[in-house]
């Protein structure tokens, strides 16, 4: 027999962080023009026509490139991180050697935080949702991280402390069901009345209904498919967090 959704049963909505609620793309690009700034503040950009976004352009079109290649062959990741940094830099006069390289992206690590941009309309989802249900987060990763970028966010008010399940102090990480039970147990609810929300179809969704918890899958790119089957599941495909806020709240 199908197990199907009721969104009425749904007291917690657990999400996901990245690729759900923060988008990688646009907080990697803020973070990369703020670090590039501070790295080429010493030189004197007389010397040619200094335009960050221009070597931001170039260093993305030159991953895609690599990007099939990187996926056969994962450890020359950092060589590939040089490469396109050099491509990126090569009509101005920076020395791209191993040691910029190492520092530039350890330093982008360190304030990718700080450099966290939400999706559009993440905020007023988490805003509606917590008018009317518990919100949770189970991510991979590090709690400490994620606690600091929902408190930047100013999201502390909807998304509490215990909460927050991150694979760092759960044992486990998605797409295992334990952590996804964890969650269900530091709620104090039953699986039925936990709902999880995220973009990976592996890890959010197929994790989350092996647990016995409901899921909405959130696809971006997807046009025609309403549902799709996990198991004897009947997961809904929503296109946007509002389109989730809608079919939970019928508003």
């Amino acid at each position: 027999m199908k197990r199907q959704w009721n969104p009425q049963t749904a007291k917690i909505v657990f999400f996901d962080m990245n690729n759900t609620l923060i988008d990688p793309k646009s907080s990697f690009d803020s973070c990369f023009l703020s670090v590039l700034v501070d790295f080429t503040g010493r030189w004197d950009h007389s010397e040619g026509d200094w335009n960050p976004q221009r070597v931001l352009d170039t260093y993305r079109s030159e991953w895609t490139k690599k990007a099939k290649l990187l996926a056969r062959k994962p450890r020359e990741l950092e060589e590939a991180k040089k490469q396109c940094l050099e491509a990126a830099l090569h009509r101005y006069p920076f020395q791209v050697n191993d040691a910029f390289v190492s520092s530039f992206f350890r330093e982008m690590k360190r304030q990718m935080r700080a450099h966290a941009v939400p999706f559009p309309d993440a905020g007023g989802t988490l805003a509606a949702l917590s008018e009317t249900h518990t919100i949770g987060i189970i991510t991979n990763g590090s709690k400490e991280h994620q606690r600091k970028v929902i408190a930047r966010l100013n999201w502390s008010s909807y998304i509490h402390s215990e909460h927050l399940i991150a694979s760092d102090q759960a044992g486990s990480r998605k797409p295992d069901p334990a952590i996804f039970r964890l969650a269900l147990r530091s709620a104090a609810i039953r699986p039925q009345e936990g709902v999880m929300v995220g973009d990976s179809w592996k890890n959010d969704i197929e994790g989350a209904v092996k647990s016995g918890m409901n899921a909405v899958w959130l696809n971006r790119s997807e046009t025609k498919k309403s549902s799709r089957q996990a198991g004897n599941v009947n997961v809904p495909v929503v296109r946007s967090l509002t389109e989730l806020k809608e079919r939970l709240t019928g508003k």
